[in-house]
């Protein structure tokens, strides 16, 4: 056999496919809409303006707290703001909670709790011995 003679379709590299596939439709991609830089423009230029009036609406509602959270996180949108709010509210009801009690009333209390608990929490007796 020589090389000039064709036998049928030749490999030469790359991705396999079916012979059948020769006439295989290529897929369009579709084109983007670009839009006009002065609708962006004007778009922002709105967005700002809803969130000025947000903020002013938001600090004549608002009491002291805001101030704090406001100085604190100023690139927080107003619900990242109010949940550190509320955050550190609890925060500070559970330390006044656990400062309200003393060390021994606390053991009194955590004993109690285990006294509480039924017996098929409690862990089997286990010995070196394997007689349970």
């Amino acid at each position: 056999m020589s090389d000039s003679e064709d036998d049928g379709p030749v490999f030469t590299g790359g991705k396999l496919s079916f012979l059948g596939d020769l006439k295989k439709k290529k897929k369009k991609k579709k084109k983007k809409k670009k839009r006009k830089a002065e609708e962006l423009e004007e778009e922002v230029e709105e967005e700002v303006e809803e969130e000025v009036r947000e903020d002013a609406e938001e600090d004549t509602e608002g009491a002291a707290d805001d101030d704090d959270t406001d100085d604190e996180y100023p690139d927080m949108t107003a619900a990242e703001k109010s949940a550190a709010r509320k955050k550190k509210m609890r925060e500070a009801d559970e330390i006044a909670k656990v400062a309200g009690k003393s060390h021994r009333e606390r053991i009194d209390e955590y004993n109690e709790k285990l006294g509480k608990l039924t017996e098929h929490n409690d862990l089997p007796r286990i010995s070196a011995a394997g007689n349970g």
